[in-house]
């Protein structure tokens, strides 16, 4: 799950014309984009205790950000605890601010991560769990611009069993599937929810 601003990472793209761009649908990409575009790197860690309590640690790095002298990135978890800024790379200045990272001075090639807890995993009525992620999006004004998002879900396949991923595998959303790891790799326009279901092991 990331930010419902994420708009806010930006005052222009010159390289996409208004005719061009998408209005919020849905558009996965067989071919990712010849330009590098804002890639959102994620990896969610589930344990034993995520069960219980619906924590999961979070790890999430952004690559290709746009200069701009100032903004912030906004998350929008309903629980989110401990954020703080784990690494930066030409930006002059990054200060938590709540459920938020205030930037100055961002320079061309600038990078972020952080580091953090989220409540995302659920128990559902039946006794399955989900984790649920999202929106993914890159916005600026009224248009949704490409977006490259990586997801890699660590889990302990002892206690837990996959189900079902959604969406589904597709050209521009790529899975795959090792012990004890998901990894996604999506190329997209517009918003990109995600939900990754599994049972307990019996």
């Amino acid at each position: 799950m990331t930010q419902e601003e994420l708009e806010k990472w930006f005052n222009e793209d010159e390289s996409v014309s208004t005719d061009q761009v998408n209005e919020g649908e849905l558009k996965f990409l067989p071919v990712p984009p010849k330009k590098d575009i804002l890639h959102s790197i994620n990896i969610l860690s589930i344990n034993q205790l995520s069960m219980k309590n619906g924590w999961v640690f979070l790890e999430q790095c952004y690559k290709n950000l746009d200069p701009v002298p100032r903004t912030e990135v906004v998350y929008s978890y309903k629980s989110m605890r401990n954020l703080n800024v784990s690494y930066k790379r030409n930006i002059e200045s990054a200060v938590i601010n709540g459920q938020s990272v205030q930037l100055i001075d961002i320079s061309k090639k600038a990078e972020l991560c952080i580091k953090a807890e989220v409540r995302i995993f659920y128990k559902n009525p039946d006794g399955t769990f989900s984790l649920v992620n999202g929106p993914f999006h890159r916005k600026f004004l009224d248009g949704y611009y490409p977006y490259h998002v990586t997801l890699k879900i660590n889990y302990p396949s002892s206690r837990l069993k996959l189900i079902k991923i959604k969406p589904e595998p597709q050209p521009g959303f790529d899975i795959s599937k090792l012990m004890n790891v998901i990894i996604i790799d999506s190329y997209f326009e517009g918003k990109l929810n995600t939900e990754i279901v599994f049972k307990p092991s019996l």
